[in-house]
């Protein structure tokens, strides 16, 4: 019997009892060129952080709406719980990638995640909230959902292809590097951002440093979606199940819940009597959109509100 002093025997090869295979710490060097790691740094979501702040900074200050920089901060801080994502997720990075300093599960956290995270998690949660203010359907919210998913497919291929990190070990529903069900999980996670920040928002705007409550919104529906709906993949993915099992039970099993997930939050926060016409690939364009464009483009496609015959009195007959 082993004492607390007595080391277990470490052997990658064989799981202890309960864990899935974790890639070990003297597995064979990973790294990605000069170009790519820069590359990926700003595709992540530096470079629209920067050109973003300015416009979240002038918000607050010259016309005190202080949410899309609290949603960018609050997207900032989802961050720190990429390490968790990354184990159970299986996913490692790049040896020599610009580091954030953040360490957390043996896990290095490379400085693209934090503005990717403000990116994603704040300032497309930000869209979306903008969306649900102007009346959604059930179908409407279903295609924020599709232009999210797709979305986060467009911003991580890039990053696969080119080796800045890789998901290892067997994975669900993946092809060509890329497992699709991190485009369900981040969707649902996005989007579950974006509809508590609807109800939070009216409880504290105007109210000094109250309004610092969206911060922590970030990370409270991150990890409760990215968990609540990812726990059938990271489970399957950890354990010693055959390969078709964790695609049926893992990877579809995530699928049906994100969806679900999805129609919870839609009953929330959709309008059935919207007057906006939202088509998907107007929502997927309206994503990239400097805040003015979407504005014009929200503006745009606003239909009237149907005007209701009058019928003319009945003519009294004169004479």
């Amino acid at each position: 019997m082993l004492g607390f002093d007595s080391p277990l025997p470490v052997n990658p090869d064989v799981p202890a009892p309960g864990y899935g295979k974790i890639l070990p710490a003297d597995s064979p060097h990973f790294v990605a060129s000069n170009f790519d790691s820069w590359f990926f740094l700003f595709w992540a979501g530096l470079l629209v952080v920067v050109i973003a702040l300015p416009w979240c900074i002038n918000q607050a200050v010259r016309h005190k709406s202080y949410l899309p920089l609290l949603t960018l901060i609050a997207g900032v801080f989802t961050s720190l719980g990429e390490p968790m994502l990354d184990l159970v997720g299986h996913l490692r990075w790049a040896e020599n990638l610009q580091n954030s300093g953040y360490h957390n599960f043996g896990i290095a956290i490379p400085l693209l995640i934090p503005p990717c995270y403000g990116l994603f998690m704040g300032l497309e949660a930000y869209w979306i909230w903008s969306i649900i203010q102007r009346g959604v359907t059930v179908k409407n919210f279903f295609m924020i959902f599709a232009a999210v998913g797709v979305s986060d497919a467009i911003m991580e291929y890039p990053g696969v292809t080119m080796g800045v990190y890789e998901y290892y070990g067997r994975q669900p529903l993946e092809f060509y590097k890329f497992p699709f069900y991190w485009s369900f999980t981040n969707a649902a996670s996005i989007l579950t951002v974006a509809v508590l920040v609807h109800f939070a928002w009216p409880l504290v705007k105007g109210q000094g440093y109250k309004q610092l409550l969206i911060i922590p919104c970030g990370i409270i529906a991150t990890t409760m979606a990215e968990f609540g709906t990812g726990f059938p993949v990271f489970l399957s993915v950890n354990s010693p199940a055959p390969t078709w099992l964790q695609w049926v039970i893992g990877g579809t099993g995530t699928v049906v819940i994100s969806l679900v997930w999805c129609r919870v939050l839609a009953e929330l926060v959709c309008d059935k009597e919207s007057q906006l016409e939202w088509t998907f690939l107007g929502m997927f364009k309206s994503r990239f959109m400097l805040p003015k464009q979407r504005e014009a483009y929200i503006a745009g496609i606003t239909r009237p509100k149907a005007s209701v015959a009058v019928p003319e009195p009945d003519r009294i007959p004169v004479g």
